[in-house]
Protein backbone atom coordinates (compact mmCIF):
# COMPACT_ATOMS: atom_id res chain seq x y z
CA UNK A 1 0.00 0.00 0.00
CA UNK A 2 1.29 3.48 -0.73
CA UNK A 3 1.68 6.70 1.16
CA UNK A 4 -1.95 7.86 0.40
CA UNK A 5 -3.31 4.37 1.01
CA UNK A 6 -3.95 3.22 -2.46
CA UNK A 7 -3.95 -0.66 -2.79
CA UNK A 8 -0.60 -1.34 -4.94
CA UNK A 9 0.41 -3.96 -6.76
CA UNK A 10 2.51 -5.98 -4.44
CA UNK A 11 -0.09 -5.48 -1.96
CA UNK A 12 -2.76 -8.08 -5.22
CA UNK A 13 -1.89 -11.63 -3.87
CA UNK A 14 -3.78 -12.75 -7.53
CA UNK A 15 -1.09 -10.02 -9.56
CA UNK A 16 1.17 -11.33 -7.35
CA UNK A 17 0.56 -14.80 -8.58
CA UNK A 18 -0.41 -14.14 -11.62
CA UNK A 19 3.28 -12.46 -12.34
CA UNK A 20 4.80 -15.39 -11.00
CA UNK A 21 2.63 -17.69 -13.03
CA UNK A 22 3.62 -15.49 -16.15
CA UNK A 23 7.60 -15.65 -15.07
CA UNK A 24 6.99 -19.70 -14.93
CA UNK A 25 5.22 -19.91 -18.32
CA UNK A 26 8.80 -18.00 -19.58
CA UNK A 27 10.91 -20.87 -18.48
CA UNK A 28 8.96 -23.52 -19.79
CA UNK A 29 7.91 -24.93 -16.29
CA UNK A 30 4.38 -25.30 -16.72
CA UNK A 31 3.51 -27.26 -13.48
CA UNK A 32 4.55 -24.46 -11.41
CA UNK A 33 2.45 -21.54 -13.73
CA UNK A 34 0.13 -23.89 -13.40
CA UNK A 35 -0.17 -24.44 -9.40
CA UNK A 36 -0.11 -20.62 -9.47
CA UNK A 37 -3.26 -20.31 -12.04
CA UNK A 38 -5.05 -22.89 -10.02
CA UNK A 39 -4.71 -20.63 -7.14
CA UNK A 40 -5.67 -17.75 -8.39
CA UNK A 41 -8.62 -19.54 -9.68
CA UNK A 42 -9.16 -21.10 -5.96
CA UNK A 43 -9.76 -17.13 -4.81
CA UNK A 44 -11.18 -15.33 -7.74
CA UNK A 45 -12.85 -17.42 -10.36
CA UNK A 46 -13.82 -14.33 -12.01
CA UNK A 47 -10.07 -13.23 -12.27
CA UNK A 48 -9.45 -11.65 -15.95
CA UNK A 49 -9.33 -14.68 -18.45
CA UNK A 50 -8.13 -16.77 -15.66
CA UNK A 51 -9.66 -20.25 -17.15
CA UNK A 52 -8.44 -19.28 -20.80
CA UNK A 53 -4.76 -18.44 -18.75
CA UNK A 54 -5.34 -22.54 -17.27
CA UNK A 55 -6.35 -24.15 -20.19
CA UNK A 56 -3.45 -22.86 -22.10
CA UNK A 57 -0.85 -24.15 -19.21
CA UNK A 58 -1.91 -27.52 -19.27
CA UNK A 59 -2.20 -27.97 -22.77
CA UNK A 60 1.75 -27.23 -22.78
CA UNK A 61 2.24 -29.18 -19.20
CA UNK A 62 0.96 -32.09 -21.43
CA UNK A 63 3.94 -31.86 -23.81
CA UNK A 64 6.21 -30.79 -21.42
CA UNK A 65 8.04 -34.02 -21.24
CA UNK A 66 8.45 -34.14 -24.36
CA UNK A 67 9.57 -30.75 -24.74
CA UNK A 68 12.59 -31.03 -22.14
CA UNK A 69 13.36 -34.18 -23.32
CA UNK A 70 13.70 -33.93 -26.32
CA UNK A 71 17.11 -33.53 -28.15
CA UNK A 72 17.33 -30.08 -30.27
CA UNK A 73 17.41 -30.52 -33.55
CA UNK A 74 15.01 -30.63 -36.80
CA UNK A 75 12.55 -33.03 -35.18
CA UNK A 76 12.26 -31.16 -32.20
CA UNK A 77 11.46 -28.15 -34.03
CA UNK A 78 8.90 -28.96 -36.14
CA UNK A 79 6.94 -30.21 -33.25
CA UNK A 80 6.95 -27.45 -31.32
CA UNK A 81 5.95 -25.86 -34.58
CA UNK A 82 3.16 -28.12 -35.51
CA UNK A 83 2.10 -28.25 -31.93
CA UNK A 84 2.05 -24.48 -31.71
CA UNK A 85 -0.44 -24.75 -34.65
CA UNK A 86 -2.55 -27.04 -32.72
CA UNK A 87 -2.18 -24.94 -29.81
CA UNK A 88 -3.93 -22.25 -31.87
CA UNK A 89 -6.70 -24.13 -32.78
CA UNK A 90 -7.09 -25.31 -29.63
CA UNK A 91 -6.92 -21.99 -27.54
CA UNK A 92 -7.90 -19.82 -30.86
CA UNK A 93 -5.73 -16.95 -31.95
CA UNK A 94 -7.41 -13.38 -31.97
CA UNK A 95 -6.29 -9.79 -30.52
CA UNK A 96 -7.63 -10.36 -26.87
CA UNK A 97 -5.95 -13.92 -26.63
CA UNK A 98 -2.92 -13.17 -28.23
CA UNK A 99 -2.37 -9.98 -26.01
CA UNK A 100 -2.63 -12.30 -22.74
CA UNK A 101 0.65 -12.26 -20.31
CA UNK A 102 -0.10 -16.23 -20.14
CA UNK A 103 -0.41 -16.96 -24.04
CA UNK A 104 2.42 -14.50 -24.46
CA UNK A 105 4.80 -15.77 -22.31
CA UNK A 106 4.45 -19.37 -23.48
CA UNK A 107 4.65 -17.85 -27.27
CA UNK A 108 7.91 -16.94 -26.14
CA UNK A 109 9.45 -19.69 -25.13
CA UNK A 110 7.95 -22.63 -27.33
CA UNK A 111 9.61 -20.37 -30.36
CA UNK A 112 12.59 -19.01 -28.53
CA UNK A 113 13.04 -23.10 -27.93
CA UNK A 114 12.17 -24.01 -31.89
CA UNK A 115 14.35 -21.38 -32.71
CA UNK A 116 17.60 -23.11 -30.59
CA UNK A 117 16.30 -26.27 -32.31
CA UNK A 118 15.86 -25.43 -36.16
CA UNK A 119 19.08 -23.18 -35.55
CA UNK A 120 21.02 -26.64 -34.46
CA UNK A 121 19.87 -28.26 -37.88
CA UNK A 122 20.89 -25.28 -39.69
CA UNK A 123 23.96 -26.27 -38.41
CA UNK A 124 24.34 -29.65 -39.16
CA UNK A 125 23.04 -29.07 -42.63
CA UNK A 126 25.24 -29.61 -45.65
CA UNK A 127 24.38 -26.86 -48.12
CA UNK A 128 21.60 -24.19 -47.38
CA UNK A 129 18.27 -24.79 -46.74
CA UNK A 130 15.65 -22.16 -47.84
CA UNK A 131 13.19 -24.09 -46.32
CA UNK A 132 14.40 -24.77 -43.17
CA UNK A 133 15.61 -20.55 -42.64
CA UNK A 134 11.98 -20.15 -43.55
CA UNK A 135 11.35 -21.50 -40.36
CA UNK A 136 13.68 -20.21 -38.42
CA UNK A 137 12.45 -16.41 -39.64
CA UNK A 138 8.95 -17.48 -38.75
CA UNK A 139 9.99 -18.25 -35.24
CA UNK A 140 11.62 -14.91 -34.46
CA UNK A 141 8.23 -13.05 -36.67
CA UNK A 142 5.93 -15.09 -34.06
CA UNK A 143 8.42 -13.87 -30.58
CA UNK A 144 8.25 -10.19 -32.99
CA UNK A 145 12.44 -9.95 -33.07
CA UNK A 146 11.53 -8.21 -36.46
CA UNK A 147 15.12 -7.66 -36.99
CA UNK A 148 16.65 -11.50 -37.34
CA UNK A 149 13.30 -12.12 -38.95
CA UNK A 150 13.79 -9.79 -41.90
CA UNK A 151 17.46 -10.83 -42.05
CA UNK A 152 16.54 -14.41 -42.07
CA UNK A 153 13.86 -13.92 -44.76
CA UNK A 154 15.89 -12.21 -46.78
CA UNK A 155 18.43 -15.04 -47.26
CA UNK A 156 15.78 -17.39 -47.71
CA UNK A 157 14.61 -15.48 -50.27
CA UNK A 158 17.91 -14.92 -51.52
CA UNK A 159 18.33 -19.07 -51.73
CA UNK A 160 15.15 -19.38 -53.42
CA UNK A 161 13.92 -16.64 -55.35
CA UNK A 162 10.94 -18.28 -57.20
CA UNK A 163 9.19 -18.48 -53.50
CA UNK A 164 6.41 -16.83 -53.19
CA UNK A 165 5.98 -18.38 -49.68
CA UNK A 166 9.38 -16.99 -48.54
CA UNK A 167 8.43 -13.75 -50.13
CA UNK A 168 5.25 -12.88 -49.06
CA UNK A 169 6.71 -13.45 -44.52
CA UNK A 170 9.50 -10.61 -45.56
CA UNK A 171 6.62 -8.57 -46.82
CA UNK A 172 4.77 -9.51 -44.04
CA UNK A 173 7.78 -8.22 -41.96
CA UNK A 174 7.81 -5.11 -43.25
CA UNK A 175 4.35 -4.40 -43.08
CA UNK A 176 4.47 -4.97 -39.26
CA UNK A 177 7.17 -2.69 -38.68
CA UNK A 178 5.34 0.01 -40.31
CA UNK A 179 5.78 3.42 -41.91
CA UNK A 180 9.89 4.27 -41.13
CA UNK A 181 12.40 4.03 -44.16
CA UNK A 182 9.52 3.31 -46.63
CA UNK A 183 9.05 -0.07 -45.00
CA UNK A 184 5.28 -0.26 -45.84
CA UNK A 185 5.75 0.67 -49.44
CA UNK A 186 8.45 -2.57 -49.60
CA UNK A 187 5.91 -4.45 -47.91
CA UNK A 188 3.41 -3.86 -50.79
CA UNK A 189 6.01 -4.45 -53.55
CA UNK A 190 7.06 -7.80 -52.25
CA UNK A 191 3.23 -8.87 -51.63
CA UNK A 192 2.35 -7.71 -55.15
CA UNK A 193 5.29 -10.16 -56.46
CA UNK A 194 4.56 -12.94 -54.04
CA UNK A 195 1.21 -12.55 -55.15
CA UNK A 196 2.31 -12.46 -58.68
CA UNK A 197 4.28 -15.76 -58.87
CA UNK A 198 2.61 -18.66 -57.43
CA UNK A 199 -0.06 -17.16 -54.75
CA UNK A 200 -1.39 -21.05 -53.80
CA UNK A 201 1.86 -21.52 -51.84
CA UNK A 202 1.18 -18.41 -49.39
CA UNK A 203 0.30 -19.26 -46.35
CA UNK A 204 -2.34 -16.27 -46.12
CA UNK A 205 -3.66 -17.55 -42.24
CA UNK A 206 0.25 -16.79 -41.18
CA UNK A 207 0.08 -13.36 -42.64
CA UNK A 208 -1.09 -10.29 -40.10
CA UNK A 209 -0.81 -7.24 -42.40
CA UNK A 210 -3.66 -5.80 -42.12
CA UNK A 211 -4.18 -5.35 -45.93
CA UNK A 212 -4.20 -8.66 -46.74
CA UNK A 213 -6.11 -9.36 -44.13
CA UNK A 214 -8.96 -7.22 -45.36
CA UNK A 215 -8.63 -8.37 -48.69
CA UNK A 216 -8.92 -11.67 -47.59
CA UNK A 217 -11.90 -10.96 -45.75
CA UNK A 218 -13.52 -9.41 -48.92
CA UNK A 219 -12.89 -12.37 -51.14
CA UNK A 220 -14.27 -14.59 -48.98
CA UNK A 221 -17.52 -12.97 -48.49
CA UNK A 222 -17.25 -12.42 -52.15
CA UNK A 223 -17.85 -16.46 -52.02
CA UNK A 224 -14.05 -17.41 -52.87
CA UNK A 225 -12.44 -19.95 -50.96
CA UNK A 226 -9.54 -22.22 -49.99
CA UNK A 227 -7.33 -21.41 -52.60
CA UNK A 228 -8.74 -18.85 -54.89
CA UNK A 229 -8.46 -16.90 -51.91
CA UNK A 230 -4.87 -16.05 -52.50
CA UNK A 231 -5.62 -15.97 -56.34
CA UNK A 232 -7.59 -13.06 -56.05
CA UNK A 233 -6.02 -10.72 -53.88
CA UNK A 234 -3.83 -9.09 -56.44
CA UNK A 235 -7.06 -8.64 -58.55
CA UNK A 236 -9.11 -6.90 -55.21
CA UNK A 237 -5.87 -4.85 -54.53
CA UNK A 238 -5.96 -3.86 -58.09
CA UNK A 239 -10.13 -2.27 -57.61
CA UNK A 240 -8.08 -0.75 -54.58
CA UNK A 241 -5.18 0.16 -55.91
CA UNK A 242 -3.40 -1.16 -52.86
CA UNK A 243 -0.57 -2.95 -54.88
CA UNK A 244 0.16 0.81 -56.61
CA UNK A 245 4.36 -0.11 -55.96
CA UNK A 246 5.99 -1.51 -59.13
CA UNK A 247 9.49 -2.06 -59.92
CA UNK A 248 11.34 -1.65 -63.35
CA UNK A 249 10.86 -5.41 -65.14
CA UNK A 250 13.32 -6.71 -67.01
CA UNK A 251 12.74 -7.83 -71.14
CA UNK A 252 13.23 -11.66 -69.66
CA UNK A 253 10.19 -11.18 -67.17
CA UNK A 254 7.89 -9.11 -69.78
CA UNK A 255 8.59 -12.13 -71.92
CA UNK A 256 8.26 -14.67 -69.23
CA UNK A 257 4.86 -13.04 -68.64
CA UNK A 258 3.65 -12.84 -71.87
CA UNK A 259 4.18 -16.82 -72.08
CA UNK A 260 2.18 -17.34 -68.68
CA UNK A 261 -0.50 -15.65 -70.23
CA UNK A 262 -0.59 -17.17 -73.45
CA UNK A 263 -0.52 -20.30 -71.51
CA UNK A 264 -3.09 -19.82 -69.53
CA UNK A 265 -5.61 -17.91 -72.07
CA UNK A 266 -5.38 -22.16 -73.61
CA UNK A 267 -6.19 -23.41 -70.40
CA UNK A 268 -9.41 -21.19 -69.72
CA UNK A 269 -10.33 -22.04 -73.23
CA UNK A 270 -10.48 -25.93 -72.19
CA UNK A 271 -13.37 -27.95 -71.19
CA UNK A 272 -13.89 -28.69 -67.15
CA UNK A 273 -10.63 -25.91 -66.55
CA UNK A 274 -11.19 -24.21 -63.26
CA UNK A 275 -11.75 -20.72 -63.98
CA UNK A 276 -12.14 -19.37 -60.46
CA UNK A 277 -8.57 -20.33 -60.29
CA UNK A 278 -6.79 -19.70 -63.65
CA UNK A 279 -8.84 -16.46 -64.35
CA UNK A 280 -6.92 -14.30 -61.33
CA UNK A 281 -3.49 -15.88 -62.28
CA UNK A 282 -4.48 -14.42 -66.39
CA UNK A 283 -5.68 -10.96 -65.12
CA UNK A 284 -2.79 -10.52 -63.16
CA UNK A 285 -0.66 -10.78 -65.71
CA UNK A 286 -2.75 -8.31 -67.59
CA UNK A 287 -2.33 -6.14 -64.79
CA UNK A 288 1.70 -6.05 -64.88
CA UNK A 289 2.22 -6.29 -68.59
CA UNK A 290 -0.36 -3.04 -68.72
CA UNK A 291 2.10 -1.33 -66.33
CA UNK A 292 5.26 -2.33 -68.24
CA UNK A 293 4.01 -1.26 -71.57
CA UNK A 294 2.57 2.05 -70.28
CA UNK A 295 4.92 3.19 -67.63
CA UNK A 296 7.92 1.66 -68.65
CA UNK A 297 8.59 1.21 -71.94
CA UNK A 298 5.73 3.57 -73.31
CA UNK A 299 4.30 1.01 -75.79
CA UNK A 300 0.99 2.32 -76.73
CA UNK A 301 0.51 -0.18 -79.39
CA UNK A 302 0.98 -3.53 -76.93
CA UNK A 303 -0.62 -1.82 -74.23
CA UNK A 304 -3.50 -1.51 -76.21
CA UNK A 305 -3.35 -5.61 -77.53
CA UNK A 306 -3.07 -6.49 -73.64
CA UNK A 307 -6.25 -4.31 -72.96
CA UNK A 308 -8.03 -6.17 -75.36
CA UNK A 309 -7.26 -9.23 -74.00
CA UNK A 310 -8.26 -7.98 -70.81
CA UNK A 311 -11.26 -7.06 -71.63
CA UNK A 312 -12.14 -10.05 -73.76
CA UNK A 313 -11.02 -12.33 -70.42
CA UNK A 314 -13.62 -9.96 -68.15
CA UNK A 315 -15.19 -6.48 -69.39
CA UNK A 316 -16.30 -6.06 -65.87
CA UNK A 317 -13.37 -6.59 -64.01
CA UNK A 318 -11.14 -3.99 -66.41
CA UNK A 319 -13.46 -1.47 -65.93
CA UNK A 320 -13.73 -1.73 -62.34
CA UNK A 321 -10.14 -1.69 -62.24
CA UNK A 322 -9.38 1.19 -64.67
CA UNK A 323 -12.28 3.32 -64.57
CA UNK A 324 -10.58 5.35 -61.97
CA UNK A 325 -7.42 6.87 -62.67
CA UNK A 326 -4.55 6.05 -59.74
CA UNK A 327 -1.08 7.67 -60.21
CA UNK A 328 1.54 3.96 -59.14
CA UNK A 329 4.86 4.75 -57.85
CA UNK A 330 7.13 2.81 -59.85
CA UNK A 331 10.98 1.99 -58.42
CA UNK A 332 14.22 0.61 -59.75
CA UNK A 333 15.22 -3.24 -59.42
Amino acid sequence: MDSDGQLTFEDDPDALLMKAAVNHLRLGDFTQAGAALEGIFERNPEYADIDTSIKACRFWENRAEWITNGQAGLEKGKFLKEEWNSFEDFIGSDARIDSLPATQAIRMFIFTEAIHSFTRAWENTISPDAGLLHDIGECYFNIRDLGHAVQTFEYAWELKRDSSRILARLADCYAVLGEERDWQKKSLLYFREAFLHNPREIELKRLVSPVIRSLAYEIGQAGFTGEEVACWIPIFAAFGNYFSIRRELEEYEVAMLQDQAYRLEGELRKSGSDKRILLPLLLNRYICLLDYFLLQANDAIKAELVRKRFIEADREIYEKIYSTPCSPQVVSS
